[in-house]
């Protein structure tokens, strides 16, 4: 298995572990728990950059302005 196989493998275990609700990803002999839903999104998004980057992509950036008037 190539690294990005091994990526998009780890991805659906986690995309399939978020829809059941479930904090416990197994994938091959190896198993992860993480504490909260926010764990888990915050490891789907790291390997969402990995995925992109092994495939050559750009990293999505998101910009937040803070405009304000008066004082």
């Amino acid at each position: 298995m190539t690294d990005l196989e091994i990526l998009l493998a780890t991805k659906a275990a986690l995309l399939k572990a978020m829809r059941s609700g479930a904090l416990i990803v197994q994938h091959g002999d190896k198993r992860v728990q993480y504490r909260s839903i926010e764990d888990l999104r915050t490891a789907l998004a790291d390997i969402k950059n990995e995925i992109a980057e092994a495939e050559g992509r750009p990293r999505k950036r998101v910009f937040y302005l803070d405009v304000r008037r008066g004082y």
